[in-house]
């Protein structure tokens, strides 16, 4: 006997349907933990969330921007870790557990 099946993904549920019976799986997207640090002095943020935390969770995929603030008579020299760059501030896209850290030297 041949059934007609139908599978599809919307948002985050997989609806699956067969001639009279569907079943629906809602799926838990993975969560990641991004932490940043810094050597020398100056502050390093998130966004989205702001503020001078130093560590968030996101959905895997989930876009964010990390920046570097350097204090008065210092610099910033770069990202080291799992993200490495020279920008003060970078978009970048979660796809695993990060630890990042920014480098400040003085001027």
């Amino acid at each position: 006997m041949n059934k007609l099946m139908l599978i599809a993904l919307i948002g985050a549920a997989i609806i699956v349907a067969e001639i009279g019976v569907t079943y629906v799986v809602f799926l838990q997207p993975k969560v990641y933990t991004v932490t940043l640090s810094k050597i020398g002095n100056g502050d390093v943020s998130f966004y989205p969330g702001g503020g001078y935390i130093t560590a968030i969770q996101v959905n895997s995929g989930t876009k964010i921007t990390i920046k570097a603030i350097p204090s008065p008579g210092y610099k910033f020299s770069g990202w080291t870790g799992d993200y490495v760059g020279t920008q003060n501030q970078m978009d970048i896209t979660v796809d695993k557990d990060m630890r990042i850290t920014a480098v400040f030297v003085p001027e």
